[in-house]
Order: structure tokens, then sequence, then C-alpha cells
């Protein structure tokens, strides 16, 4: 369901490890259920402390960008205003683990402690005024040495070893506060990896040394056709982690297969969700062209200028004019490419066309508006993307299908699980999306978005299959639910302004500069997030650099 690029790709080692797609996966994770019975086994989910493993994995993944996918002299380039220079983020990194650490084992920082204080917080401003910014680090005149930063990175991976190995000794006896600390730092460094990441595709990709050789599919398909799938609805769709209380477990021993979530997941919360139906697949980069070049016609009722559609994730290739913010220069480039850090593929000529295309929430809301359509809720996206799952993961087990389009999903599902006297929320309720196919571009199990499922011919009208579809992986996807906390939420005790500095008031919707929340996983996405079906992430609304793309929703009755 999930294929691979069509496409000869070639991988070809440098000397620091590049595949990082073995970044662990739970355990048995329903062997991808191709051969189980239609009663379902749950899989097993992620242990809740990473393993030795998993982190070495994840510092495998973070020295390649830093130490060279990024090269020594650009380090302290800021290819986004709104963020540090990347040395910045190479003493971040150990800082922020660091001082959970020291919390975690009641000890001293490790020296030099005065790394904790500058490289402790980095910034976020508002885009619309870059005068307003939650509480940050100081940073200091001159930065440390890469030298200096790396020994003490060095020193506390050793130290985060040494809790590790202290954890498997006392088989998991810890005290929850402590290993909330630990876990917290593991999640910390898998998300910066993220935004290191599309901090380095906005440098110019001849500074960007590539990890890898990609020679990418020359584009022979047709935009796909597309297939939307209809749902019911539910009225108690549930969000959040219902047991992962900080201030509850406190000093009390971790419980056995206990699930951490950050502050913004709890408490859970139901939520009615309407009858509704959602396309099968975010729009590609391709179709986003042929919305630029109608409003370009001025054929559209699209207020905003070319210059703020055209995604800040494309580069020109060719260009007669580029688009500027002059009203008198708002024209599309020749050609566009994508930017990875393997190569700038045609959005025309290559498989590119058939990527996600990875925009703003301002651009994605725009492209919605020209179709008649919206974006769908957080509640909805999760809704749909869960009972997907776990309809198809049945489905491809029953020695039949049933399925036909003029049946809602979610009422599918209930059929499918009517013989075995369960329902399906005892599945979708589970902090992990386990049913999500383990071909799912996360973890970079490929370096760039792959293309969307083009649709068989007959797709449209073989309404006894299940459509292919695509909800985790490539990018993460914007939502219009603005970024807020469930009812009875309490800011972290260990990290007060995770979430509670990016809070919005419910007025402010239509800035640029409002949160909003995204779901799914993008192709740098670690499992352990992507598979969290509990897990917001949110950005600011018109930030168009993060790796999120777009569906198309729309009631119905």
């Amino acid at each position: 369901m999930f294929r691979k690029p069509q496409a000869a790709m070639t991988h070809v080692p440098l000397p620091l490890p590049v595949s990082f797609n073995k970044w662990s996966v739970p355990t048995e994770r329903s062997s991808r259920l191709a051969n189980t019975p239609l009663t379902i086994k749950a899989p097993e989910q992620f242990p809740t402390i990473p393993t030795i493993d998993e982190w070495q994995n994840v510092w495998k993944v973070w020295d390649l960008l830093t130490l060279q996918i990024i090269t020594r002299d650009k380090l302290l380039v800021r290819p986004i205003d709104l963020r540090h220079p990347f040395i910045f983020y190479l003493g971040h990194i150990p800082a922020f683990a660091d001082i959970h650490m020291a919390a975690a084992e009641t000890a001293p920082l490790s020296e030099p402690a005065i790394f904790a204080q500058w490289f402790e917080r980095g910034i976020d401003p508002n885009m619309e005024d870059t005068s307003i910014c939650h509480s940050h680090s100081e940073v200091p005149d001159k930065w440390p040495s890469v030298e200096e930063i790396t020994v003490y990175r060095d020193n506390v991976r050793r130290r985060i070893a040494a809790w590790i190995d202290s954890y498997a000794a006392l088989k998991g006896n810890v005290p929850a506060d402590a290993a909330r600390h630990v876990w917290m730092a593991f999640e910390h460094e898998a998300m910066h990896i993220e935004t290191l990441l599309y901090m380095v595709l906005q440098m110019d990709p001849e500074d960007i040394r590539s990890p890898i050789n990609c020679t990418f599919a020359p584009n022979r398909f047709a935009l796909p056709d597309r297939c939307w799938v209809s749902y019911a609805g539910y009225p108690a769709v549930v969000l959040g982690l219902p047991s992962d209380n900080e201030v509850a477990l406190g000093t009390a021993t971790l419980p056995p297969g206990h699930v951490f979530g950050w502050d913004n997941e709890s408490p859970s919360t139901n939520i009615a969700v309407k009858p509704f139906r959602i396309q099968t697949q975010p729009i590609t980069n391709g179709e986003y062209f042929t919305f630029l070049k109608a409003v370009q016609s001025g054929n559209t009722k699209i207020k905003r200028s070319i210059y703020d559609l055209v995604p800040r994730s494309w580069i020109a290739l060719e260009c007669d004019q580029h688009p500027t913010r002059a009203a008198n220069t708002a024209v599309l480039a020749t050609n566009y490419g994508v930017r990875t850090v393997v190569g700038t593929p045609s959005i025309f000529s290559t498989e590119a066309a058939l990527w996600p295309v990875i925009v703003s929430q301002v651009q994605a809301t725009a492209y919605a508006s020209w179709k008649g359509k919206r974006l769908p809720t957080e509640s909805e996206w999760t809704h749909a993307a869960r009972t997907y799952h776990l309809a198809y993961a049945l489905s491809i087990t029953a020695s039949e299908s049933n399925y036909s389009s003029a049946v809602p999903l979610d009422m599918y599902l209930d059929e499918l699980l009517s013989a075995q006297n369960t329902t399906a929320s005892v599945h979708t309720c589970q902090p992990y999306d386990l049913f999500v196919p383990s071909d799912a571009n996360v973890g970079f199990a490929h370096w760039h978005p792959v293309p969307v499922p083009a649709l068989q011919p007959n797709a449209i009208t073989d309404t006894d299959s299940l459509p292919d579809a695509t909800f985790i992986g490539s990018t993460w996807e914007w939502t219009s639910t603005q970024f807020y906390p469930f009812d009875g939420f309490q800011p972290s005790v260990m990290y007060p302004g995770y979430s509670a500095d990016f809070f919005d008031p419910p007025e402010t919707c239509d800035s640029d500069s409002t949160h909003y929340v995204i779901k799914g996983g993008a192709y740098a996405t670690h499992p352990r997030i992507a598979l969290r079906q509990t897990f917001r992430n949110w950005y600011q609304r018109g930030y168009p650099y993060m790796l999120a793309s777009f569906r198309l929703c729309e009631d119905t009755v």
C-alpha cells in the first residue's frame, strides 16, 4: 500500500552510516498482518524507555547531519531568520539532555555547566513581529568551538548510556519522573533532527554535502485521479493519552508498559465528529502548481500573491523572472525543483511531481478554498487515519472483501469486527497506531518524500476494493484545528513552556503567526513519534519550512 518510489535508486555509502530506516519498530508489529487471522492480536508497542540501540541510531543521524551534511565552514550559517545558526543546535541537543539527565539522577550538570545556560532553549519568534518571542537562552558573544561542543556532547552521551545500563539492571524499577526526563531527552533530539533538516533544506543546494547518490525516476505518470473515503462520524473520538499524568505519577515506580507523552497530549478528551469525507492522499507538487497557474491567470478569488503562495520547499531551476513581493514581478518560474539533501528533482520531469507538496497552512488553506473544500480538523484526520489503518489490516486478512464505497469506512469496520464481539475503539484508541504499514516513509526510509500511490485505471469504478490511502509518511499534514489545550490541561513541571508558550487566543485564528495542529509524520520523523497517534505537532500557520503537506476534506449529509 505504501509503495516505494517508482525510481531507480542508487545508495552509495559514505564514511558515516547513512541508512537509518532501522530505527526501532514495535516487536511483532502485525507482521504487516498479511498472514494473520482475521481475529486481531494486538502487536506490541515500543518499550517505555528507548533502548541504547535507539539512542545510538539517533546519534548517528544527528552526527551525519551536523558534521557531514553541514560542512564545518557552514555551521555559523543561519538559513532561516527565525532560527539560530546551526552551531547553536550542535550544543542545544546535549545541553537539553544533560539538564534532564541531571534531574533524573539528582546530580550536578556536566561540565562546562555554562553550556546548559547558553544552549538550553532556542527561539521561535512570532512571524509577524519577531520582537515577540517566548523565554529563551541568552547566547554567548562568541560561540564555543566545535571541538569543545563535541567533547561536551560525548560526555553527555556517556551519561545517558550509563543510565540506560542501570535501568536495564534494575529491570525498569525506577521512579517515573526520572524515566520521563530520559524519555524527554530522547524525543527532543529526535524532533530536532527534523528541525535541523528543514533548515538545511533552505541552504544553497551547492553547499549541502549529500549523504547518498540518488537518481530520481522520470515523471511518466499522470497526476492521480482523486479518490475519497467517507466516514459516518463518531459521537466521541478520543484524542490524547488517558493515563499519562506527570504529577500523579510523580516519583512512584514506573508502571510496566507505560506510554509517556508531552503535556499537550493529556488529559484525553472526547470530540464528536459529524459525517465527512476525506481524500485518500495528500495534494501533490504537480497539483499545487496547477493551482498557482490559476492564481497567476487571475481566474481565482485568492487574494494572496504568487510570492506568498510559492512553496519555500521549491527552488527555481529556470525562470525569466522569479516571484518577489513586488506586484509587478508576480511571475512563476519556468521550472521548479523540490529541495532535498539528495538533489532538487523537477516537479515537471521527475517523480517529484507526485510527491506531497510541502507548504504552510496558509498556502494549504488557499488551495482548499480554490477547490471549494477545507482542511480536516484534528479529530477528523485522527479518526480517518486510525480507522483506515485497522480496516485495511483486517480487510487484507479476510477471505473476501465486502467493502463498498457506498458504505462509510467506519461502518464497514464495525461490520468486520461484529463477528468478534469487539469494537474498533478497543484498537484505535491505543496510544500507538500499530497498524500503520511497515513500509511507511518515516525514519529516513528515504531521504525525501515518495510519490503518492497512483490509482489504478479501475480504482474509481472498483467499489469492492478498499482504495490505497496514505496517512503516515513522507510529510506531516496540516489540520484546521488551532493548537489549544484539552480541557484539564496542566503544563509540564519538567518543561512548563513546551506547549503553553504556543497556545494562541481563539480570536487570533486568522493570523499568520497563530499555531495550528499538524498530524502524522514525515520521512525524517522517528517511528516512535510517527506511530504515536496521540502526538500533537504544531507550527505557526504561515510557517513555510516545516515538512508538512495537506489533504482536502468536506462535510457529508
